[in-house]
């Protein structure tokens, strides 16, 4: 996993890092308590706070997220387990576009200790578990994610979504 210190670098809040250390290190203790959802992912509330929330995620074998941004949250994800492909693209509105034109921007992999983020909601992605064991990550959003949109990939039409959780666990009793 990353040192403390570069994950504070990455995050650029010392609250933030500090609550990713401890749903790190809490890992072992809520592993087997995030649902499991064939072929899909589930997310697992750990923390709520005003500025910001973290979320767990279990990604089942062969999970495929839409084409999404994250509304008005910034979001990083740290990988806890498992390996995620991140498919990324870029959202442009031109001045007569009736509807947003996405353009592919490339694929990632990331694996355990990696760290990726989305600091725009032009920053669109879709994450898909390409392997035959789940994948765990945690999701720090700042502020709280609530509303989002998912991105048809043919159009580039948006339509909004709520954030729900499966689960909630509380990450001071873990």
């Amino acid at each position: 996993m990353l040192a403390p210190d570069a994950l504070g670098r990455l995050l650029g809040d010392a609250e933030f890092a500090a609550a990713m250390e401890r749903a790190t290190a809490a890992f072992e203790r809520y592993r087997k308590r995030l649902p499991i959802i064939p072929f899909a992912y589930s997310r697992s509330r750990l923390l709520l706070d005003a500025r910001f929330e973290i979320v767990a995620m279990r990604w089942a074998p062969g999970a495929v997220s839409p084409i999404h941004d994250h509304g008005a949250s910034r979001c990083w994800v740290l990988m806890l387990d498992g390996t995620l492909e991140v498919e990324n693209f870029t959202r442009h509105d031109g001045p007569e576009a009736r509807s947003p034109m996405l353009s592919a921007d490339g694929r990632i992999t990331l694996g355990r200790g990696d760290v990726d983020h989305r600091l725009a909601p032009t920053e669109l992605h879709r994450v898909r578990n390409v392997c035959d064991v789940s994948a765990y990550s945690l999701q720090l959003y700042a502020a709280p994610i609530a509303t989002y949109s998912v991105y048809d990939e043919r159009t580039g039409q948006p339509r909004d979504a709520t954030a729900n959780c499966d689960v909630v666990l509380d990450l001071a009793t873990l």
